[in-house]
């Protein structure tokens, strides 16, 4: 028996403490509040951004715009979530018996492709609209992959709650300022108003109706899931899961008022998910526990079928949009008019697709598809985005780097579904049934809208939540 003085004791009931602490804040831990902090970082600090544009506070000698600490934002979460990515690696090296995993390869192969795109760009050093509005920086890239490893590194359900918890704060923020817009009650002002024309649309805090349609579906659908799920998530918070419905049908408001028809083709997608998860699990769960999760849909289906006939009887949200939709869609198919100028867009980058099949023209630098258009003349028309996430990642970064990309999403799709169906842990399954239906609608949306900086970090993150740690990679022969 070892005899310590007082002194002595304290010093080794100080030291296990920090142990125990030490041990507490893991890796997962680590990056799950980063991710929080990025999530609440990104509107907070655009709040604080058109407070000062309104004030007419200057850097320097410029006067500030909105959204001008969103990429820098984005950026810095980039370096810091890559340098917790190395942190990780080491510390999974050092202990014993270090496994490589899946999310670990596409991990890797992200971050080639995309660092290939960068260095063998037909501009290098050249990125959509500079450092303005919605370009996709390097460091931004570096934010989504590590989110992506971040993720996927966060098992306990707890702090997987957390991510949902957090977008229900960020939904919170996001939906009173969009619903604010919608009777032209601005902090600022919007830097795409000559697009809305004399609509009155809602684009939240992120300068863009398109862009606030894809962010309110993920937003809605997440929301949305917390309401659904709540009688196996939470067992004591009936004042909470009915809070979620409301906050739930008014991001779905915002969403039809965004005039987003990207985000009707995301929200499709979720509810078709919905109906075919249920229709399966149907046998695959508790009965009671089923019979509650069945009811809770259809009551928030219910609200969303609601708050879809008052914005189609009492605003032209709906119909407005339908008459756009015929005019520029259904009568153009085939011309460069059609999808509101998507088919001029997606002509010049698959255009520019067998010159640059390698790498692409160049990461987030699909301005130079359209210069390299037969007859293009300086005053021609030009577009820095693709408009479908497929395409331009296909056109700027290459025919591997889509085919990755694919890869990753098919593999999310499998594993996804087979967990789901196999899962014995209910808050688990239902967790995961949330995040996997977040990404068909954002997969869906996708065919229709771009990756932008300060609506991709909250995708990427569902990404890892749905790519498991479970099995590692064998290299041994069998």
């Amino acid at each position: 028996m070892f005899l310590y003085t007082t002194k002595e004791k304290n010093t080794v009931e100080e030291t296990n403490k920090n142990t125990t602490e030490l041990k507490k804040l893991s890796m997962d831990k680590i990056f799950c509040y980063v991710a929080m902090a990025l999530f609440i970082a990104l509107p907070v600090g655009e709040i604080i951004n058109e407070i000062m544009v309104k004030n007419k506070v200057k850097i320097g000698k410029a006067y500030l715009y909105p959204s001008y600490f969103q990429p820098y934002i984005v950026a810095a979460f980039g370096i810091l979530l890559t340098a917790l990515v190395i942190v990780s690696f080491v510390v999974r090296i050092v202990k014993k018996n270090f496994k490589f995993y899946v999310a670990d390869v596409f991990y890797f192969t992200l971050m080639i492709f995309m660092l290939l795109s960068m260095i063998f760009s037909v501009n290098f050093g050249v990125f959509a609209g500079g450092n303005f509005y919605y370009s996709e920086h390097p460091f931004h890239f570096l934010c989504y992959y590590g989110l992506f490893y971040c993720g996927s590194m966060i098992a306990d359900s707890k702090l997987r709650k957390k991510i949902l918890y957090t977008y229900f704060v960020v939904a919170v923020i996001q939906g009173v300022v969009a619903f604010l817009q919608t009777f032209r009650i601005e902090i600022s002002y919007c830097l795409f108003y000559n697009y809305r024309a004399s609509r009155v649309s809602a684009y939240g805090l992120l300068q863009n109706t398109n862009f606030y349609g894809a962010l309110s579906l993920i937003l809605v659908i997440s929301v949305a899931g917390l309401f659904v799920f709540s009688s196996v998530l939470f067992k004591r918070g009936f004042v909470f899961k009915w809070i979620c419905f409301i906050v739930a049908l008014l991001v779905f408001y915002t969403m039809l008022a965004s005039n987003s028809r990207l985000a009707w083709l995301g929200f499709a997608g979720a509810s078709f998910t919905y109906i075919i998860s249920l229709i399966v699990m149907r046998n695959k769960m508790d009965k009671d526990k089923y019979k509650k999760i069945l009811f809770d849909f259809i009551t928030m289906a219910i609200g969303f079928v609601a708050v879809f006939l008052v914005a189609f009887f009492f605003t032209n949200y709906i119909v407005g949009r339908l008459k756009v939709t015929a005019e520029d869609t259904l009568q153009r198919v085939g011309q460069d008019g059609f999808g509101h100028g998507r088919g001029k867009i997606w002509r010049a980058a698959l255009h520019s697709v067998p010159r640059h099949w390698v790498n692409g023209i160049g990461l987030d630098n699909l301005a130079q598809c359209f210069r390299e258009m037969p007859g293009w003349k300086p005053s021609d028309y030009v577009q820095d985005k693709g408009h479908n996430e497929y395409i331009h990642t296909l056109a700027t970064q290459g025919i591997f780097a889509i085919v990755n990309y694919l890869a990753l999403l098919i593999y999310v799709t499998v594993t996804s579904i087979k967990r789901i169906i196999n899962e014995k842990n209910d808050v688990k399954k239902c967790l995961l049934w949330i995040f996997f239906t977040v990404f068909a609608a954002y997969v869906c949306q996708a065919a229709l809208n771009s990756s932008v900086m300060n609506v991709a970090p909250y995708f990427w993150i569902i990404l890892g939540l749905c790519t498991p740690r479970e099995k590692p990679i064998s290299f041994k022969k069998r």
